[in-house]
């Protein structure tokens, strides 16, 4: 995973594919914030509201690096590549595209209580200027238990169906794997995340909670937070996704 610079905005990207990128990490002189609505609104809807954050703080649309959803249900693998070209799309018509890369971090997932009727924005990430002395702020993306986060077939899904301890430990194995590939193409570890979350409507952690906690390490003093919630593909059962930004907002 190499680590690529944006041309629209100070930060890096892991290259990804084409729903969204593995994560963003800011640029030296800038910093990451990341806003969480105070209520969810259609996802088109909260663009117009990213949008306008940026512009109350001068920056452009083109600031937006990271961005969480929440969907009704899970989609099929066919429902999911038909929402993510709608998303692509739309990220076209801002100009975040980057050739055919598409920098912008995503986490999109299924409540199990409470859904939302549509697909709905719940967060979103910006970069803006910062002193350079900062501690590098980073957002990584969303990535469920995939054996590869290409393959978006279910032939890919890990211990497709068990629900034995051997099962989630590899579940949460691969997933760990996943955060720290992007992790270590952003130069950054555990240790420097502020925030870990996980994203399962099940009961992972009787079955293999050590694994993910001798996986994160002293990291997990900060915490883990447990949305109770499904993957957005059918068949995913468990979910990462980790950050460390310079502030942390409810709009």
């Amino acid at each position: 995973m190499n680590l690529r610079p944006s041309p629209h905005a100070p930060f890096s990207y892991v290259p990804g594919i084409d729903p969204y990128s593995g994560g963003v990490i800011a640029a030296p002189g800038a910093e990451i914030v990341h806003v969480t609505l105070a209520t969810s609104v259609p996802w088109r809807v909260g663009f117009e509201q990213i949008e306008a954050v940026a512009s109350d703080e001068g920056l452009s649309r083109t600031a937006l690096c990271a961005i969480e959803l929440r969907c009704p249900r899970p989609h099929s693998f066919e429902g999911f590549a038909d929402f993510n070209r709608e998303y692509r799309s739309l990220l076209g018509d801002w100009g975040l595209l980057v050739g055919d890369d598409n920098p912008i971090a995503r986490t999109n997932v299924a409540p199990a209580h409470f859904p939302p009727d549509e697909t709905s924005l719940y967060a979103f990430s910006y970069v803006r200027p910062a002193p350079a002395e900062r501690p590098a702020s980073f957002v990584v993306a969303g990535a469920g238990d995939l054996m590869d986060q290409s393959d978006l077939q279910p032939s890919s899904i890990v211990a497709d169906g068990a629900q034995d301890a051997e099962a989630w430990r590899l579940r949460i194995a691969q997933v760990c794997q996943e955060m720290e590939d992007r992790m270590s193409a952003m130069g950054v570890a555990w240790n420097d995340c502020s925030t870990v979350d996980v994203y399962c409507a099940q009961d992972w952690f009787s079955h293999a909670g050590a694994t993910l906690v001798g996986r994160v390490g002293s990291a997990v003093g900060a915490g883990l937070h447990w949305h109770i919630a499904h993957p957005p593909i059918e068949g995913l059962s468990f979910e990462m996704d980790v950050r460390r930004v310079a502030i942390e907002k409810t709009l």
